[in-house]
């Protein structure tokens, strides 16, 4: 059961690390003509809703930013988990 939990929890690690690491690449390389690509990205999600029940307000809504270097280093952090695994 721990080793599993580990195993989970690795994942995860390798999966934040490669959004943040890409954000920081996609930063560095957009200045750069040749690997402006990888600041190329996409947007999407559900904008916010509100829900007022009178008593209570609610606000739902989600957005999600990817960029080509961050969907890159996502797959090169799955497949470093399988390789690992």
């Amino acid at each position: 059961m721990k080793k599993g939990i580990l195993k989970t929890l690795l994942l995860i690690v390798l999966l934040i690390l490669a959004v943040v690491l890409g954000k920081a690449v996609s930063d560095a390389a957009a200045g750069v003509r040749f690997l402006s690509f990888l600041s190329a990205g996409a947007s999407f999600g559900i904008s916010t809703v509100n829900v007022d029940l009178a008593v209570v307000r609610f606000t739902f809504g989600m957005t999600v930013n990817l960029n080509v270097a961050q969907a890159l280093l996502l797959l090169a952090a799955i497949f470093g988990y399988n390789r690992i695994h």
